[in-house]
């Protein structure tokens, strides 16, 4: 939960969220589909609140990477790489300056894409986005076999993918990366069989009634 020690939970809104897309993908029949997810305990949280009958294929290729020590990388080398970072109040408060994270974070992600900013913990980017591409063969097996395959993960895994799988440049994937809302639904479907295509993109109709759409 943003603006905590653990931010890798569920807060009680994200537990709503994901209570709210089981509902939604129960509809859908995702029963007898193979689910994949992250590792992390957010994408696992995910997980329990779906209607998921077989195993699930926890992989660590779909974690996500660590918003914080690239908002940490940033800070720390903003002088030298003429980034302007937030005012000191933002990162004390993150919860209350959740927009001009936002509007900041995709030039922080341009420069860590352009190997410019150098972050020891998350690696490279080129690292995270083949890391990221590995399951990607086994997806592809599935819908060749006629299966629909379920994968949970995080907003910065989700939009590689699509900007990678579908042809998108990077300026894309950025700006999908900080538009994607929890607990949305994006689907990919296969055409000819290697061709990938948009289906439904960051979809929230399950929360919007209830107003429960957020983006941390």
């Amino acid at each position: 939960m943003l603006g905590t020690q653990d931010y890798d939970r569920l807060s009680e809104t994200g537990l709503v969220q994901a209570a709210l897309l089981g509902q939604r993908l129960a509809g859908e029949g995702i029963e007898s589909w193979p689910v994949w997810s992250g590792a992390l305990r957010r994408h696992r949280q995910t997980v329990d609140a779906l209607p998921v009958a077989g195993v699930v294929q926890i992989n660590p290729c779909l974690n996500e990477y660590r918003v914080d020590h690239l908002l940490m990388a940033a800070r720390e080398q903003a002088s030298h790489l003429g980034l302007r970072p937030p005012p000191e109040s933002a990162f004390a408060d993150p919860v209350a300056f959740l927009a001009t994270f936002m509007a900041w974070f995709p030039e922080v992600l341009d420069y860590w894409q352009r190997d410019v900013l150098r972050d020891p913990i998350n690696g490279s980017w080129a690292a995270f986005q083949t890391r990221v591409l590995l399951a990607v063969p086994a997806w592809r097996r599935c819908l060749r076999a006629g299966r629909s395959v379920v994968v949970v993960t995080s907003a910065g895994v989700i939009s590689t993918l699509v900007a990678e799988l579908c042809g998108h440049d990077l300026e894309w994937q950025r700006r999908l990366n900080v538009s994607l809302y929890n607990a949305s639904v994006t689907e990919l479907g296969l055409e000819h069989d290697r061709c990938w295509r948009i289906a439904r993109l960051n979809c929230v109709e399950h929360l919007a009634e209830r107003g429960l759409q957020t983006l941390a």
